[in-house]
């Protein structure tokens, strides 16, 4: 679907001439109908793509087509047929993509107009966009996207954005992403007049926004399995005897070590935040639980030392149950939605 909305876009744009007639200067100047009101530009969106979010660089990529339509009286029989010229030779509300990150365009800057006067013009960006993340339930979070669109320089009654989303197949966005690891919603756009400062004057702006969720399969296997084995490792101990205490301490001591690399590794891919998330809290209580492995360790080693055996061997006995336990109550705690 999404490549046939693209063909005919791409096919309609280059199917129409450029035009041999000048357009006369004043155009490019001033906006249509500036002494009489405000200017109505139509927007009309599509979400071709969305590839990748990264929760480290607060962003997300994204392909994105954009149509805008208005009327400009003063071009009325210019052309006896619809015409391409250069953008820059008429007025344009020179659209402003506030959260872009890295963005590349496509088509050529132009502007097609027609015989009454009615301009359109097409433009293609693929890139990053910002997008601060509220990471409190990551994994199990969810996010709101958008893409910020401002006209600098007019008020929101000199410009006025209104959504048109016919001439896009309605839905504004493609039926599938080739993102795997997240599920995006609807669209949801309209026009959104933007502040820049506190108490500051409006400018008239567009806001295309969408929700996604986290799909949990990918750190099911990248996180919650991985961490499991290394915690189930240092449990090895309860079924050896308490006097062998070298190859006990051993083993607590290698999984410790082994957990704390792995939450280096998992922490690369998140910003630094001054807060912490669910994983954070599974992590922290699984290397406790580790922790209390070495120290159970130390008190069945020296149970067995003052001749307490019987003692160190119900300690371990528990252990077989307690340890796990703990930790499925850890993960359950984890998963819990609110």
């Amino acid at each position: 679907m999404k490549y046939t909305v693209l063909s005919f876009i791409l096919v309609t744009f280059l199917a129409t001439p450029m035009a041999t007639a000048a357009v006369p200067k004043e155009v490019s100047g001033t906006r249509p109908d500036a002494d009489t009101g405000g200017t109505e530009v139509s927007v009309g969106l599509y979400l071709i793509d969305v590839s990748r979010v990264d929760g480290a660089d607060q962003s997300f990529t994204a392909d994105l087509f954009i149509l805008l339509r208005w009327h400009d009286p003063r071009l009325e029989g210019v052309f006896e047929a619809t015409e391409r010229v250069p953008l820059e030779t008429v007025w344009n509300p020179r659209l402003q993509i506030l959260n872009q990150r890295t963005i590349s365009t496509t088509f050529p800057e132009q502007a097609e107009i027609a015989p009454d006067g009615t301009v359109i013009t097409r433009q293609r960006y693929f890139g990053t966009f910002s997008a601060p993340l509220d990471l409190h339930d990551f994994p199990l979070d969810k996010q709101r996207f958008g893409i910020r669109l401002v006209v600098p320089g007019f008020a929101p009654g000199e410009v006025r954005l209104v959504a048109v989303s016919a001439d896009l197949a309605g839905e504004m966005r493609s039926p599938t992403f080739s993102i795997a690891d997240w599920d995006l919603g609807a669209i949801d756009a309209g026009p959104e007049p933007y502040r820049v400062t506190a108490g500051g004057r409006e400018i008239s702006g567009y806001l295309l926004a969408f929700d996604g969720r986290r799909h949990i399969g990918f750190w099911a296997g990248k996180a919650f399995i991985s961490v499991l084995i290394i915690v189930a490792m240092s449990w090895i101990v309860f079924w050896i005897d308490p006097k062998h205490v070298g190859p006990r301490l051993s083993v607590t001591v290698t999984s410790m070590l082994t957990l704390i690399a792995y939450r280096f590794l998992l922490a690369q891919m998140l910003p630094r935040l001054s807060y912490l998330t669910r994983m954070d809290y599974f992590l922290i209580g699984s290397t406790l639980l580790v922790l209390l492995a070495v120290v159970q360790v130390a008190a069945t080693t020296r149970a067995a030392d003052h001749d307490h055996g019987r003692k160190a061997a119900r300690i371990n006995t528990h252990s077989k149950w307690f340890f796990p336990a703990i930790f499925a109550a850890m993960f359950a705690a984890m998963v819990s939605v609110g």
